[in-house]
């Protein structure tokens, strides 16, 4: 399968602090790729310099073996980042209508979306549980009908049955063609879902590939043992 995304040697410092160094991987078209790290590995930092919310200090991002550009990421990409926090005085239908009149989007679309994500159109959204507000966000990526959507820890903080429903939307839209990146240190959901996984620790990716592909090379029965011995092999 081509690759959709290509990550080369991408390096990003803050001053003299280097947040990650050299990170390569790509993205396969219609796949679910996660990448799992511990908290401040630099999950976020990545995911804000693919969208090309932060400029990398090195290395290069393309889309279908082309530079990527603020316009591919515009017409072709949907986004949900760590925190989204919607303005809470309107209900999901009226937030996503006025985002939808803003992207140039027909205001239709809003009510289909929010019956895929299994909201109340007429809720408000200060009424809205921390998974609803997740789901809304979900459907806030979708409104451009992106080829790739990149998620930034979409399960935290996410109660049990709401973490299970994310994961059954990401899996029901990458049924439909749809290339999912996302980040997480949730293991299981890591193992349940992504057909390749990337292993982020102290600013490099240690390891990519399918599940088994990591257990074989650390030699382990599951991810956790695999995610445990790298994180602890030199602590």
């Amino acid at each position: 399968m081509a690759n959709l995304l290509e990550i080369k040697e991408v390096t990003k410092y803050y001053g003299s602090l280097r947040v990650f160094e050299n990170i390569s991987f790509a993205v396969r078209q219609k796949e679910i790729f996660g990448f799992l790290g511990l908290n401040g590995a630099g999950k976020t930092t990545l995911i804000k310099c693919i969208v090309k919310l932060l400029a990398p200090s090195a290395g290069a991002i393309s889309y279908k073996e082309k530079p990527l550009t603020n316009n591919e990421i515009y017409r072709y990409f949907g986004y949900l980042p760590e925190s989204f926090i919607p303005p809470r005085e309107f209900s999901g239908r009226e937030f996503l209508r006025i985002l939808a009149v803003s992207l140039s989007v027909a205001s239709v679309k809003a009510d289909s979306l929010l019956e895929q994500v299994k909201l109340d159109p007429h809720k408000r959204i200060r009424n809205y549980s921390r998974g609803m507000i997740q789901r809304l966000g979900l459907a806030t990526a979708l409104l451009k009908d992106p080829e790739c959507i990149i998620l930034d820890e979409p399960t935290l903080g996410l109660d049990p049955v709401s973490q299970v429903a994310i994961l059954s939307l990401l899996t029901d839209l990458n049924r439909q063609g749809k290339t999912i990146l996302f980040s997480s240190h949730n293991l299981f959901h890591m193992e349940k879902i992504c057909h390749r996984i990337g292993l982020l620790h102290e600013g490099r990716m240690k390891f990519v590939g399918t599940v088994e592909e990591i257990n074989g090379a650390y030699r382990t029965r599951s991810l956790e043992e695999a995610f445990l011995k790298e994180v602890t092999a030199h602590a």
